[in-house]
């Protein structure tokens, strides 16, 4: 970042967190401590002044809040953006510090007497990936998306097999905590997704490619319980309580119905990704019934019947 870029973070920094240490400015700034020094006395001499305390609790600091320009926050609003940080941390969220930049920006405009936050704990999965690694590419194939230009790829499919593909890239969408990106790929001739996270190896290429402009992202991936696309079905679902409850509380896709019965709810919904609704279903154990297709309910029997085989039962 440039110096005048610098400088305008550590007034922000400031007027943000209250107090901060020379080594904490430093460190988040990535610069030395007489770096910081310097960028304290121009900012003196554009007229902002920082107090300096010294000793062991000491550090920079700024009383006067007005040289920035005021914005108005509820304490539900203020509330709601430190739950969303917190969010965008657990899942590491790939431009998180510059989310966290932006809080801090408005936290010099929030007139604060206390902490109105609660305890806010996320349960759940965590996602095994490179953060460096990933934010670099998503800003490549973003770059490559609005350029219209093709993407050299090596790539390692679920059965850990490594193919080269030529893609055309149409948009990014995040998955349970996932990066993946849309393309057009020459190498299968269909539009199909792609783990951000199992490129080995990627190259923008100068090639360009025409966009089919009637491609929509979110039709696309209409009806996909997940972000398989093997196959669509027209399932009809007798599910038992307490599924049918944890059912009941989710919209797995847009046009579902769903029938409250005494014991148990009906379930009907064109759903789309086979290898999914499978798993969502055998999930569910003895709590959930196909009633229809019966074709789809022969193929769960098969699936039911290699399982056992595995346990030699």
């Amino acid at each position: 970042m440039s110096k005048v870029g610098n400088t305008l973070k550590m007034l922000i920094l400031l007027k943000s967190r209250g107090k901060m240490k020379i080594s904490e400015l430093s460190r988040e700034l990535e610069v030395d401590r007489r770096q910081i020094i310097r960028y304290k006395e121009d900012l003196e001499q554009a007229g902002i002044y920082i107090t300096s305390i010294s000793g062991r609790y000491g550090g920079y600091y700024i009383e006067d809040k007005d040289y920035l320009l005021g914005l108005y926050l509820t304490d539900e609003e203020y509330n709601s953006l430190l739950m969303a940080q917190n969010q965008l941390k657990y899942e590491e969220f790939l431009f998180y510090e510059d989310f966290k930049m932006i809080v801090d920006k408005l936290n010099i405009v929030k007139e604060r007497e206390g902490d109105f936050q609660t305890d806010y704990y996320i349960k759940g999965f965590k996602t095994n990936f490179d953060y460096n690694k990933e934010r670099k590419i998503w800003i490549d194939i973003n770059a490559a998306t609005i350029m219209s230009k093709k993407i050299k790829i090596m790539y390692s499919s679920l059965k850990n097999q490594m193919t080269e593909r030529i893609v055309r890239p149409y948009g990014i969408f995040q998955y349970k905590g996932s990066l993946y990106f849309v393309a057009f790929c020459e190498y299968r001739e269909e539009i199909r997704q792609f783990k951000i996270s199992r490129i080995k190896e990627y190259e923008i290429l100068e090639n360009k490619f025409q966009k089919d402009t009637s491609f929509n992202i979110k039709q696309y991936m209409k009806n996909s319980i997940g972000i398989f696309k093997d196959g669509q079905v027209d399932l009809k679902l007798k599910i038992y309580y307490p599924s049918a409850q944890i059912v009941k509380e989710k919209i797995w896709v847009e046009d579902q119905k769903i029938t409250d019965i005494k014991d148990y709810i009906i379930f009907e919904a064109k759903m789309s990704g086979l290898t999914e609704i499978k798993s969502w279903i055998l999930s569910m154990g003895s709590d959930v019934e196909i009633i229809e297709p019966y074709e789809f309910k022969e193929d769960m029997k098969k699936e039911l019947k290699e399982m056992i085989k595995i346990y030699n039962l």
